[in-house]
């Protein structure tokens, strides 16, 4: 994992292949959320802005014993999906690029 700046999605969504799911930020909290593109991506960036743990899981449901995304840090996929699904230990705020 990689630290990064929430600005980052200012930069990436300049791309047409890029497809961002988080305007202004998608909350998450202790009950699951999802996250769903309009097509299956190749990658996705996740950048957890909030403070607390994020956990996530792919095209299933999430819970805390899934990957975790730090308070302000990113996480990094390469694989395809459509489906993001997420918990948080508390409250968080995750920014979401998904790349065709």
């Amino acid at each position: 994992m990689t630290r990064i700046s929430p600005h980052i999605v200012d930069v990436y969504t300049t791309s047409s292949v890029v497809q961002d799911l988080s305007a202004g930020g998608l909350a998450i909290t202790a009950v699951e959320s999802t996250a769903t593109f309009s097509s299956r991506r190749k990658s996705v960036l996740i950048y957890n802005d909030g403070p607390n743990n994020c956990h996530i899981n792919f095209d299933a449901t999430a819970t805390t014993q899934n990957f975790i995304i730090p308070p302000k840090w990113s996480m990094s996929v390469v694989f395809p999906v459509t489906v993001l699904h997420f918990i948080s230990d508390g409250t968080s705020t995750v920014y979401i690029l998904g790349e065709r």
